[in-house]
């Protein structure tokens, strides 16, 4: 039988699977609840086995070690289906969630427009589950897997904050799943009963600045400087400087400051295609008032396209890429679409950026993804770009014969 220690936050939600999936483990578990900061268990969750054969940091790994052979599932196939929802679920599930809800929990610091993009992300989420259980009981096969309790934990923090009864209502099908997954006994004995939110808890920017301050002025005051610290350059972030932290970091420098401002209203256009018909109005205004002497436009394809598996998997590659580039949003805007169909399609897009260089390059903070990708440079005064632009930007066409499934927007 397996026994051992698990280090985790109290009423953490990644802590909670590992204890549901000992529940149905019959593992023998000792919970030791730490605080942020803890050097002795810098990642948590984490669990050792009471043999210290087994260290294990990834909340995800835990529970399946933890679990009985019935929640991994059977089949080969099963298993590797619950692998792809588990996957999902750490990444594109848990971001969305995480971005809506530690700013108005107060947790973290963001904006509205932050905010207000983590809403949407949502809505893809729970639109894609929704979808897929049109038709099912569960995420996977015909029985409870580790599939579903994982999902389920990483959006608990959803149902109990902002999903509330009118966001709620247009998603049925997942809500009577997550009912039937978070009601279960084994479920309920390490959450407690779950009440779903009746109406969302609204991010106060004003407010998380008001206990930013108290907190800053609660700390003991700094010793003396030799010298007074040199004025930051121009275009520098307000927060950055005002967290200490970031404060003593090397200031990064605006790849874009020394850039002439250009004709184009790039945040009007973003507005505009945000809230207007793509094609009727989106596009003429783009079209209409494209500086094509400052900005650029540029296609983009995934090269390793034959490693590709779930259209939901490729998707969630578009969504880390955009993680890591957040802040690169107000110079760039980026329609990229998932084509094709399951283990059979291509990751592709169009981008156009302040600029007539490639923009990633010029941050180190950019590069992660970029070189994954063809990146060719499009001329705006050729009739074959403005097809490309406009079937990418209306999420239509094809490319190299796959038509469009899934897309983002980099806005």
């Amino acid at each position: 039988m397996v026994a051992g220690t698990l280090y985790t936050y109290a009423e953490s939600y990644r802590g909670y699977m590992a204890r549901i999936a000992a529940e149905y483990g019959s593992a023998t578990l000792k919970v030791v609840e730490v605080l942020p900061g803890d050097k002795k268990h810098p990642i948590v969750p984490s669990f050792v086995s009471d043999d210290k054969k087994v260290n294990l940091v990834d909340a995800n790994a835990i529970a399946y070690y933890l679990a009985n052979d019935a929640l991994r599932t059977s089949s080969l196939e099963d298993r590797a289906a619950a692998l792809q929802w588990v996957s999902y679920g750490s990444t594109q599930v848990e971001s969305a969630v995480t971005s809506w809800v530690y700013p108005v929990l107060g947790l973290v610091e963001s904006s509205v427009g932050q905010v207000q993009r983590a809403k949407q992300d949502l809505k893809e989420v729970f639109s894609f589950l929704n979808q897929h259980l049109r038709t099912r009981t569960y995420l996977v096969g015909e029985r409870l897997s580790l599939a579903d309790l994982v999902v389920a934990c990483d959006l608990l923090l959803a149902y109990q904050f902002v999903a509330d009864e009118t966001f709620r209502k247009s998603y049925e099908n997942l809500n009577r799943w997550f009912s039937t997954v978070s009601q279960q006994a084994k479920f309920t004995k390490v959450t407690g009963a779950i009440t779903l939110c009746a109406k969302a808890i609204e991010f106060d920017a004003k407010k998380f600045a008001e206990v930013k301050a108290k907190k800053a002025a609660a700390k003991p005051a700094a010793a003396p400087k030799a010298a007074k610290a040199a004025k930051p350059a121009a275009g520098g972030n307000d927060e950055e400087e005002a967290d200490p932290v970031l404060a003593a970091e090397p200031k990064s420098v605006d790849p874009f400051a020394a850039m002439p401002k250009g004709s184009m209203n790039l945040d009007e256009f973003k507005r505009e295609y945000s809230n207007k018909d793509t094609k009727t109005v989106a596009l003429p205004y783009f079209w209409k008032n494209f500086d094509k002497e400052n900005y650029s436009i540029w296609f983009m394809e995934y090269k390793y396209s034959d490693e590709l598996g779930a259209i939901f998997m490729s998707s969630n590659l578009i969504g880390g890429m955009f993680q890591r580039i957040e802040k690169l949003r107000k110079n760039a805007f980026a329609s990229i679409g998932v084509f094709g169909e399951n283990k059979n399609n291509t990751i592709a897009g169009v981008w156009f950026w302040k600029g007539q260089e490639l923009v990633f390059p010029l941050c180190p903070d950019w590069t992660t993804d970029y070189e994954s990708y063809e990146w060719t440079k499009l001329n705006p005064d050729d009739a074959a770009t403005k097809k490309i632009v406009d079937d990418m930007f209306m999420w239509e066409g094809e490319v190299k014969g796959k038509k469009f499934a899934d897309g983002k927007i980099f806005k």
